[in-house]
């Protein structure tokens, strides 16, 4: 199972519901790479508000990424302030170069720091780790990576470890190059569909590990009677989609899709945008269909070994759902985060208006990097 496209013949899971049913994943090739990439001192850039430059880098990388393989899709995952994608060996090169040229551009345009690596499958498979993927269905142009046995967390562990780290660096290397064609920023951020957006992270942390199928399964079934099924949860309503309006919405887009570009770029891609959504509105009338075709194609619900959904709901939702995980972290099942805002963030991939595609979503203001800093006080009181 070595094909490039192994992947896209995986038969996908009808929602995030069937995520602990072993029958619906299969193991990553063990001669594959995982390219992880992550923002070194996020909570910090959050700080200084470039939550939305931090979320740009990870969509970025997994753009110029999925532009090396001729058309296939690889396995990946969008985490808030950095991004782990799957790819065959054959694809090492053109992957450090990316990598190399979204860690500059990451630098020269936002002052931010990434971490990148490189670490072969092979090196995180033992007796008690895996990494076998899976797809959930969300749209028909969309399929939702999944990932479960382990590996991925240990390979953030090798890259990230002093002691191991420099095993998986990227060497630099003169001029690096990547094509970031499909990668677009030109929505303005979305209000909450209800009352407010949760970036919401679970991990079991119990010592059998046999049990965390189990567990994940019964986190959900607390989301779904507290929240609803996945649309009445969906952090956005589409009829409030709006495409920005802010020159400055553009600039991140515009680092990417042509670097050194100055406010003459950034202006050329407003007036695009605004023009496009004039045309599809009033002259073209698809514009409806096109904001319902973006809605439905959201990475809001996803799994890594580690539960990550992006939902709206009440404040007293909220609470219900606070209270539900603290009785599964009590009895040691789990450690959890929560990130609150009123509005999400969505950028995107897109390689046909309404065909291929991908949307990032996180809550604003932090969203999954400030709910991981939130679960990982609680991984180090459980371990104390």
């Amino acid at each position: 199972m070595s094909a490039k496209n192994f992947f896209e013949r995986i038969a996908p899971m009808p929602d995030i519901g069937y995520l602990d049913r072993p029958e619906y994943y299969v193991d990553v090739p063990s001669d594959w790479i995982i390219a992880i990439t992550d923002v070194s001192g996020s909570t910090k850039a959050i700080q200084e508000g470039k939550y939305k430059e931090v979320n740009t880098c990870g969509a970025a990388i997994i753009a110029a990424l999925l532009n090396v393989m001729d058309g296939h899709d690889i396995p990946f995952v969008f985490g808030g302030d950095g991004a782990t994608i799957l790819l065959p060996p054959a694809k090492r090169e053109a992957a450090q170069n990316a990598l190399l040229q979204t860690k500059n551009i990451a630098k020269d345009a936002y002052g931010l720091s990434l971490r990148i690596g490189i670490i072969p499958v092979s090196d995180v498979l033992t007796e008690t780790s895996s990494v076998k993927v899976g797809r959930v269905f969300m749209s028909e142009n969309f399929c939702q990576p999944v990932f479960f046995g382990g590996g991925l967390a240990k390979a953030d562990v090798l890259l990230k470890d002093p002691e191991s780290s420099h095993l998986y660096q990227i060497a630099d290397i003169p001029n690096p190059q990547a094509d970031y064609s499909g990668y677009e920023c030109r929505w303005s951020k979305h209000p909450a569909a209800n009352g407010n957006v949760y970036s919401v992270l679970v991990q079991a942390i119990a010592s059998d590990v046999s049990t965390h199928g189990e567990i994940y399964s019964t986190a959900l079934d607390g989301i779904y009677e507290i929240f609803g099924d996945m649309q009445s949860r969906h952090p956005i309503a589409v009829e409030r989609m709006r495409v920005a309006t802010g020159v400055k919405d553009f600039t991140c887009e515009v680092a990417f899709r042509t670097p050194g570009g100055g406010l003459l770029e950034v202006m050329k891609l407003f007036g695009w945008s605004i023009g496009g959504f004039l045309l599809w509105k009033f002259v073209k009338k698809i514009w409806e269909p096109y904001r319902a075709t973006v809605h439905a194609a959201t990475d809001h619900e996803k799994f890594d070994d580690t539960l990550r959904m992006t939902i709206s709901g009440s404040n007293k939702q909220k609470e219900l759902l606070i209270q539900y995980l603290e009785e599964m972290r009590r009895r040691g099942k789990i450690a959890y985060g929560i990130h609150e805002a009123p509005r999400s963030l969505m950028t995107c991939i897109v390689y046909e208006r309404f065909g291929r595609q991908v949307h990032f979503v996180d809550a604003d203001n932090g969203g999954y990097a400030l709910a991981a800093k939130q679960m990982k006080e609680m991984l180090k009181q459980s371990q104390s």
